[in-house]
């Protein structure tokens, strides 16, 4: 009797044991399947594209592969986009070799209530890497080198006279090191030429259409979604997201994020710039990220991407803390001192 028991016992956790590695591995399927969906440039299927900067041409091509462990994504990716793009004044940009990890499934910063002010959240870094694109591209903090909002700049809000900085098509270009790079925008990487246009036709209006809702162009280093311009409201209507900051009486961005003060309720996103809700995506609802053109009274859509961070930053992901491609300006190298750093 004690013979059958125990092998009575051992089938029953045996069995149990088969149905839990099924049951991971179907959790598995389903999540690299629903990112193999989202994340671009992975399937060994993306165009040549062109750097409008070079007089050749360029045939760089997006690539992108990414692997989840331990409830964790890493992506990696060559660093180029996956449609023609300007280099800028930081020509040329160069094959990267790049890699995030953020969490499958974000969980909050409890400390963070981004809804009142950033105060106890993770800042996003103000230049240097913030989040990654959907095609693996880097998108960056509104700062530019000498430390002016570089999308006010690139609009005329300001006159740039420390450093020549320019922003091409979607807002992009290469910094030092030949890393490209997005600064605002980023939806052009679900855009196509139609026939006889080029890239240099994409306009950035092309993606605030009230029609549909925004596909996501990107993640944040927590893990949680950056959508394009148009989400839903409370009722389910369709509407373009505002940010929620406002320049500062006589600033004009010239000073980067000091210029900037953010109003509660001013726009329809909170200090982080994201908002709670339901999205094609998750439709049980998420936090999630707008990418702004506007704020909720017209005026520019500073921070552009992200300020802050509402989930928690996984310790090894480079986002956060990490290091500022263009420091060390007016210090180590600039005009009168030397080239800034390779």
């Amino acid at each position: 009797v004690n013979n059958e028991t125990n092998d009575e016992d051992v089938n029953n956790e045996t069995n149990d044991e088969d149905v839990n590695n099924e049951t991971n591995d179907e959790i598995v399927t389903g999540e690299l399947e629903w990112w193999s969906e989202i994340l671009l440039c992975d399937d060994n299927q993306s165009p040549m594209v062109d750097d409008y900067n070079t007089s050749q041409s360029d045939n760089h091509q997006c690539d992108l592969s990414f692997s989840i462990d331990s409830g964790n994504i890493t992506i990696s990716t060559n660093g180029f986009p996956n449609h023609d793009f300007e280099s800028g004044p930081g020509c040329c940009a160069s094959e990267q070799s790049i890699s995030y990890t953020i969490p499958v499934n974000p969980s909050n910063d409890t400390d963070c209530t981004p809804s009142v002010s950033t105060e106890g959240c993770t800042m996003a870094p103000e230049r240097g890497s913030v989040a990654f694109s959907v095609n693996g591209v880097p998108i960056y903090g509104p700062e530019d080198g000498p430390g002016g909002d570089a999308v006010a700049g690139q609009e005329g809000a300001y006159e740039e006279d420390r450093q020549h900085v320019w922003l091409g098509i979607c807002h992009g270009h290469s910094g030092p090191g030949g890393e490209y790079h997005y600064h605002a925008d980023g939806n052009c990487v679900h855009w196509h030429p139609e026939a006889n246009q080029t890239w240099s036709d994409y306009s950035l209006d092309s993606s605030r259409n009230l029609s549909t809702h925004s596909e996501i162009v990107a993640f944040a280093f927590d893990g949680y979604p950056i959508y394009g311009f148009v989400g839903w409201d409370e009722e389910g209507n369709v509407k373009e997201m505002t940010s929620s900051y406002k320049l500062k009486e006589g600033a004009n961005g010239y000073n980067g994020i000091d210029d900037y003060e953010y109003i509660p309720g001013l726009g329809d996103l909170d200090s982080c710039n994201g908002q709670f809700g339901v999205t094609p995506e998750y439709p049980n609802g998420t936090y999630h990220y707008h990418t702004t053109w506007e704020n909720g009274e017209g005026g520019i859509g500073f921070p552009y991407f992200i300020n802050c961070y509402r989930g928690e930053i996984l310790s090894n992901d480079g986002g956060g803390e990490g290091e500022d491609p263009c420091a060390g300006h007016g210090e180590t190298w600039g005009p009168g001192i030397g080239p800034p750093p390779e």
